[in-house]
């Protein structure tokens, strides 16, 4: 494949072109959305074609899709060859579906009519403190999921992959030999929970997070090979925490929560483990780090508290939140960019 090694800010461009292409970045982002909703990344997975070609397998017109093909293409997404064919680089690879840590149904959530909503309510988020999902939508974001089942499959395929990855991470960091029963809160359709009784056959597993989402748990949790060593959890957070878990893993949740309900999640799972002091609790989080760098963790940010009135916290944020909820927070280790993994025991 085709690497053109293109920069989003080349170091030419100049202080004025550089904020236009923040500003317009619509003209980028919605050539990458339609083509995302073409699967044209899909169609040259397997090598480089003509836009012809491409554009009659996807009942489009050859020269408006060339366009957005060549847009897409000055910021490294796909590349164009000599010869007027267009091909995948590395980074247009993770636009197909099916393909290690794709982002396709990521690029479909961001983009759908209900979050382009949101978004644009940003100056109430600002004068009012609150999210803006429920104003321009009619109901929180989890209920609207619920009741939105192509959408709810989006938003799951959207962070399966990731969670593929920070799952191979996890277990290359943390060594869960020893627990007994591992508790993942908001654990989605199970992929990390699956990895973790896979890999350590004596831990028994609880998965909890919404009926919605626990009824379309994976396969080999409810009657397949692990169903056995699985207790299904219907439940919510902070109110639904089941007990007797002593390792307690919330990915990539409570960020979507309100500060109440994060302090109200952490003293809960802290009053599961009572004087157990051999129990953990491991966060899976982006980590907002200190300066100006650039920084996921500060755009995840503006997400959450667009959608669900969330918030990404910085290291100190943790650490005082934890403290104050009856855990020390022992280690914080980078894993699959930009999670972290902050792990945590009873004080």
């Amino acid at each position: 494949m085709h690497d053109t090694g293109t920069e989003v800010f080349p170091t030419w461009m100049p202080p004025h072109l550089r904020l236009m292409q923040l500003v317009a970045a619509k003209w980028i982002t919605q050539p990458l959305v339609a083509l995302a909703r073409l699967d044209i990344a899909d169609l040259l997975i397997s090598g480089p074609r003509a836009v012809e070609d491409l554009a009659d397998a996807c009942g489009v017109k050859p020269d408006p899709l060339r366009r957005c093909l060549r847009a897409t293409a000055a910021v490294g997404v796909f590349a164009e060859l000599a010869d007027g064919r267009y091909s995948l680089t590395p980074m247009g690879r993770h636009l197909a579906s099916g393909t290690e840590l794709s982002l396709r149904d990521f690029t479909l959530f961001l983009s759908d009519e209900s979050t382009t909503r949101s978004f644009d309510r940003i100056l109430d988020v600002l004068r009012t403190g609150r999210p803006s999902f429920e104003d321009a939508n009619g109901k929180p974001l989890f209920d609207y999921l619920d009741d939105e089942p192509e959408l709810r499959a989006i938003y799951q395929g959207a962070w399966a992959p990731l969670t593929a990855g920070v799952t191979r991470a996890l277990m290359d960091t943390f060594d869960f030999t020893g627990f007994k029963v591992a508790a993942d809160l908001g654990g989605g359709t199970g992929m990390l929970l699956r990895t973790i009784l896979d890999a350590h056959p004596g831990i028994r597993g609880i998965l909890m997070d919404r009926p919605e989402v626990v009824r379309h748990a994976h396969p080999d949790l409810i009657t397949g090979s692990l169903a056995g060593r699985v207790e299904l959890v219907a439940g919510t957070l902070p109110a639904d925490v089941p007990p007797d878990a002593d390792a307690y893993i919330i990915k990539n949740a409570l960020h979507c929560l309100s500060q109440e309900a994060v302090t109200a999640t952490l003293r809960a799972v802290r009053a599961a483990i009572g004087d157990r002091s051999d129990a953990r609790l491991l966060l899976i989080e982006s980590v907002i780090t200190p300066g100006n760098g650039y920084d996921w963790g500060r755009f995840i940010d503006i997400e959450v508290m667009i959608n669900c009135g969330g918030r990404v916290h910085t290291h100190a944020e943790w650490e005082e939140l934890l403290t104050s909820c009856g855990f020390t927070l022992t280690d914080a280790s980078g894993l699959l960019p930009p999670q972290w993994l902050l792990t945590a025991q009873p004080s």
